[in-house]
């Protein structure tokens, strides 16, 4: 019993410090000064600008956790989808502006941490006509390099006024020393790259104290925290409600619309603890369609907003904001706003 929950263990030890690596996507270069999409929304109070960081072509082969093999190839048929050819989809990051003209940022890209085919959500901030001294909350999801790397730069803030949290369980995960302790060499070696990596980018905030941590329920901002472990180990997303409705920034608990919203069950090969995010998978889809709720993906094709609509028994299907089924609602101009002290 000892030694199956040890190999348990380093499974999903491994697969939270592979995250994306070259293996699992092929690189898409943007430049410096190519034009990236802007999308903004309106809720209630809140002006929503989603934020592209760049783009992201994932293996088909991550997808491959909770299915047999040939479960996994009838899923792939069925859903007329190429186990071969690279997934075409987004790394998004999303601005929320409140009617005060606070700024607080929903995970950051991943700044200089994965190439140049990544890390463009300060420069989309900027086009949306804000800077970045304006932003004055930041709230990761987790801390994968490709949503926390955008805070750094050449070691210093990125946002000089801004708060960072994350959740307590997620970063006492990454700062712990037990986290290398059972892995192997190879395994040690990823994870130390990534743990340095996420360290890097949260020092300058440390540094002036102005790193936060909070359990999940917390509420910042009026931002709900809310649990949605099992991409990692302390994944969160976070929840606005405005006159009983919901929008939700989900993270990476969904990371193909052609898949996963079909079978939710299925995981990808770098999810922590892939039984765990597939139940949370469907318990989500389900409550998000039962409430009729907006939801904003990380890795869902930009801008990542959209509803869900459940077909059937633990089967969903993904309305992206401007389809016939989810009308996209205008955005009121950009209000600059104050820097937090």
């Amino acid at each position: 019993m000892k030694k199956i929950l040890l190999v348990m263990l380093l499974a999903a030890w491994s697969g939270l410090c592979i995250a994306h690596t070259q293996g699992d996507e092929a690189a898409v270069a943007h430049s410096a000064d190519q034009a990236l999409p802007l999308k903004s929304i309106q809720f209630g109070p809140y002006k929503i600008t989603a934020l592209h960081d760049g783009d992201m072509a994932l293996n088909p082969a991550v997808f491959d956790q909770n299915f047999s093999q040939q479960e996994v190839q009838a899923i792939f048929q069925g859903q007329s989808a190429d186990p071969v050819k690279p997934m075409q989809t987004s790394v998004n990051a999303f601005l929320i502006e409140d009617d005060l003209g606070n700024l607080t940022l929903i995970d950051s890209g991943a700044g200089n941490c994965e190439g140049n085919h990544r890390g463009a959500a300060v420069q989309q901030i900027a086009a949306a006509g804000y800077k970045t001294s304006d932003v004055g909350t930041v709230l990761l999801t987790h801390l994968h390099p490709d949503h926390v790397c955008g805070i750094e730069n050449q070691t210093k803030a990125v946002f000089p006024f801004a708060t960072v949290y994350v959740s307590e369980k997620e970063l006492s995960y990454w700062l712990s020393e037990n986290t290398l302790a059972h892995l192997t060499a190879d395994q040690q070696a990823q994870c130390t790259s990534t743990a340095a990596q996420i360290k890097a980018a949260l020092a300058p905030y440390h540094q002036i104290r102005s790193v936060r941590t909070f359990k999940t329920g917390a509420v910042i901002n009026g931002i709900e925290a809310v649990e949605s472990a099992g991409h990692t180990p302390g994944h969160v997303s976070y929840q606005l409600q405005y006159q009983g409705r919901h929008l939700v920034f989900v993270g990476d608990i969904v990371h193909s619309a052609n898949l996963q919203f079909e079978y939710p069950a299925l995981s990808v090969n770098f999810d922590f603890d892939p039984v765990q995010s597939g139940k949370n998978r469907e318990h989500f889809f389900k409550n998000y369609a039962a409430q009729d709720s907006l939801i904003a993906a990380a890795h869902l094709p930009f801008p990542g907003i959209g509803k869900i609509k459940q077909n059937k028994a633990g089967s969903f299907e993904w309305s992206p904001i401007g389809s016939p089924a989810t009308p996209a609602t205008p955005a009121t101009p950009a209000t600059p706003a104050t820097p937090a002290t």
